[in-house]
């Protein structure tokens, strides 16, 4: 496999952004089963859902589920504008399950080609609900993907890294700033027609307030349907 000196340096500056293990004293690690729908639905108009599995090996007694269906419009040959619902259910260790819901919009933009591969931005906006607590949480989600091809069955290699920011404080445990950055480095594998997985491993780090910042280890597995 050839990677072009551009294409290197594309990766480096997204690994840059890894944060350390030192950084954080208490980490964890964690298996993402995962899948994606989007289809056409009728004309410019467009559908899209995607669920997780998640599985921790500490603080939680199972694993966390979450749904998320979005409807969206094709406003220009790069970019797509989406708003729908994301419905999360967690189980903490000793506690009651928590559940928590989210409106979403979210603006999805091919920014074209660069070094030989295709760099997609995702902007998503979330306004978080958690059932017996009060307070409305407002976040930001900024998500930068680079996918290049790298052999003829057109196996990809894929980086990526989100950036979370909260906009404010809430009663139910976020608090304003830097939330946490999510970074993955993997393949995308074909499987069938319109049908493929992303495979590899997701660093997140988490800032807490009060308590040591967190660092998972993640093995995500996720089906990916384009129709």
């Amino acid at each position: 496999m050839k990677i072009s000196i551009a294409r290197a340096g594309c990766a480096l500056a997204l690994l840059a952004v890894f944060p350390t293990a030192a950084s954080a004293q208490e980490q964890d690690g964690e298996v993402w089963g995962s899948f994606w729908v989007t289809a056409p639905v009728s004309g410019k108009l467009l559908g899209w859902v995607d669920g997780s599995l998640r599985a921790s090996d500490r603080g939680t007694d199972s694993p966390t589920v979450l749904i998320r269906p979005l409807v969206g419009v094709q406003a220009t040959k790069k970019l797509s504008l989406w708003g729908g619902y994301t419905y999360v259910v967690s189980h903490p260790t000793n506690r009651a399950a928590q559940h928590e819901h989210r409106a979403v919009q979210q603006a999805m933009w091919n920014m074209g080609k660069v070094a030989g591969g295709t760099l997609v931005s995702r902007t998503r906006l979330e306004q978080r609900w958690v059932e017996g607590r009060v307070g409305t949480g407002h976040r930001l989600r900024q998500m930068l993907r680079y996918a290049t091809p790298i052999d003829r069955k057109n196996t990809q290699f894929v980086l990526s890294s989100e950036t979370f920011v909260a906009f404010n404080s809430t009663p139910f445990g976020q608090a304003a700033g830097f939330d946490q950055v999510r970074n993955f480095v993997g393949l995308n594998v074909p499987i069938a027609p319109k049908l493929t997985a992303d495979i590899g491993y997701m660093n997140r780090y988490i800032r807490r307030r009060g308590a040591e910042d967190r660092m998972d280890h993640i093995l995500p597995v996720t089906l990916v349907a384009r129709f």
